[in-house]
Parts: structure tokens; sequence; C-alpha cells
């Protein structure tokens, strides 16, 4: 068997008082857990640090160049953030927003001449910039201007939009004339899917999360880049991952616990947006379910065994998924206590445990 694929299907009736089908001999390799992604998101990427700025010019033609130079400018395109990691792109279902982050400079040392207001503009698919109603970037003295930008409904009928962003400054109305003027940042640029629209197999695995998570988006992602060792994962920047080739691979596992893959994500889903959608809610979420999530056995009868890559959070996406569906074939093992139980509820009504 292909150590890349290898999986032990954990006995999750005998956790849950059901009957599972175990695999016929010879059959194909078991199936893969599904998990959220690291490296390929950005997950690992560091804390952003915006630029220094080197020493002030000198000399006459070095001030009069300086004195050209925008009072706030932006750093190039590469320094901007969506939702505090390190991608200038990403995959968001129809009826999601994003917080975009961009890094910023000035040439007039430890006391910059700050614009009144930075707003934020969008043009979809490559159509005209408009500001954004409701959305002001914040300037940070740390060097980053933020904005939680509104959810983005896609257009009835049409299956993706494109939608790109970027920040433009009020022009300042102090310091040299010459450097007074509007500027603007590189752009983030964000597809939406409208999931009304998905066929096939995005359908498939929509279907069983429509009502769970209906702002989600599903990304086939047929050469496991995204997914990497698993079969499905919860990626930062491409939505829920399915690699559809590996799952259907599996013929004898039960489409109920096929469709529970996407469900597993799901709950993955609302660990994110339930701590805000962003890189710092995601750690605070960490914390919160290692604090409840343990690695228990059942005191009533058998335990599905515990899995080398067992994390609370991955528990507590299997919780989560086995309160909603009893097709769920793949664990991580462990068992959901009542306290973990309830814990794994809060997510599917939008609230923290």
């Amino acid at each position: 068997m292909n150590a890349r694929r290898r999986l032990t299907v954990a006995l999750v009736a005998a956790a849950m008082g059901s009957t599972l089908a175990t695999a016929p001999a010879g059959a194909e390799p078991t199936p893969r857990r599904a998990a959220v992604t690291s490296a390929a998101e950005g997950q690992d990427v560091p804390p952003l640090v915006a630029p220094v700025l080197g020493t002030p010019d000198v000399g006459r033609a070095a001030a009069s160049a300086s004195y050209r130079r925008p009072l706030f400018a932006f750093w190039p395109k590469k320094y901007n953030r969506i939702d505090g990691f390190g991608f200038t792109s990403a995959i968001r279902g129809s009826g999601s927003g994003v917080t975009f982050s961009a890094a910023w400079k000035t040439y007039r040392g430890t006391k910059p001449i700050l614009p009144k207001k930075v707003f934020v503009q969008a043009r979809v698919d490559g159509g005209k910039w408009t500001k954004v109603s409701g959305a002001k970037g914040k300037i940070s003295r740390k060097g980053l201007v933020t904005a939680s930008l509104p959810p983005y409904t896609v257009t009835p009928g049409v299956p993706v939009q494109s939608v790109d962003y970027r920040f433009k400054t009020k022009k300042i109305k102090q310091g040299p004339r010459k450097a007074r003027r509007s500027t603007t940042s590189g752009p983030i640029t964000v597809q939406f899917d409208n999931q009304a629209m998905y066929t096939g197999d995005q359908a498939r695995f929509y279907a069983p999360i429509a009502n769970l998570c209906p702002q989600a988006s599903v990304t086939l992602d047929p050469t496991g880049t995204i997914t990497t060792v698993r079969d499905a994962a919860f990626s930062f920047q491409y939505g829920i991952a399915v690699q559809v080739e590996e799952i259907n691979a599996v013929t004898w596992e039960s489409e109920a616990s096929k469709m529970a893959v996407a469900i597993h994500e799901c709950a993955h889903y609302r660990q994110f947006t339930n701590w805000g959608a962003t890189r710092a809610g995601w750690a605070r979420q960490e914390k919160a379910a290692a604090a409840v999530f343990v690695p228990d056995d059942n005191p009533s009868g058998p335990t599905p065994p515990m899995q080398p890559d067992w994390a609370p959070l991955e528990h507590a996406a299997d919780c989560a998924t086995f309160l909603v569906t009893t097709g769920a074939e793949r664990t991580y093992g462990g068992y959901c206590n009542p306290a973990e139980n309830a814990a794994a509820g809060l997510l599917w009504q939008g609230q923290r445990y």
C-alpha cells in the first residue's frame, strides 16, 4: 500500500452505537483523513512586519527630490495581506468578506503627516474602480492600513466574479505642495464563487454543507497541490479543497462517509469564521480548542484509536461532524464526551466554545 495514502478507518460506529462496514480483502487503499492545510495557504507565514525606510537623503538635489515624494505612500503589493495571511489572492464563497491589510511608508521621519481618510476601492472582473461603501482603512502606527471589507454577493446567474480591492488616500492638505497628492496601494484579488452555480463534484460536496456553511466555497484539487497528503483540507486561501479522485478511489466507502469529509472541513471553516476569519482569530481558536477537547476514552465501550496527527482542533471538527451525520467513518480517534459535544455544537450555531 502506498504510504502516502495509508489511513486507518477507525471504528466510529463502535463509539457511536451504529454498524460500520469494513473494507473487503484486497480493496482499494483506505481513505486519508481531512485536515486544515498549513504552508500551502500561508498559515506558516510569519506576521507581517512593514519594511523600514533607510536614512533620509541629504544634499540639495536629494532634499528637492524628497519634497516631491508623497507624504504618505504604500509599499509594493507583495506586502499586502488577506485576513492576516501571506497571500494577495484568495477564493471565497459568495456572501463572504475579507480583511485587507497593506504596509504604508512615509519620508517625513518620526512625525508623519497622515491622510485624514483612507478609502477602499473595488473593481469587478477588471472593470472600473469604484468606492466600497462603508469600508475605510485604519492607519496603524505599526505600519499597516487595515480594513474589514463587507460581504460580496455574486451577480445571480454568474458562476464566478473576480474582485480587486485597493486603498486610496484622501489628498493631504499639509506639507510641501508637490507631496500632497493622493496615493493608491497595490491590489488584492478575491475570486468569489456563486455556490448556486456549482455543478458536478463542486455541487456534490457543497450540498451537505449548504445549510451548515452557506458562504463557504468548494475548490476541486485534482493534483493535490492544496490538500497535499489529505483527501480534503480547509485552506485559508482556497476554502474547502477536495481531491475528488482520491475520495472516489475508495469504492467500498459509503457516499455518506465521503460527504462527511466535506462536513468535517465545514467545521474547520466555522472554526475560522466564528473567531473573526483572521490569522489572529485562528490562533485564539486553537487555544480555546486545546482547553476543551482532550484525548480521552469512551467509558462505555470501544474508542476509535488515536491517530499520530490527532489535535484538539481536529477532534473538535470530528465531534461537530458526528453531531450532524451518522455516516462518518473517518476520525482522528478518541471519544467525544458530553462537554465536547456541547462545545462542538456551538460551531454550528455561529458561536465560540
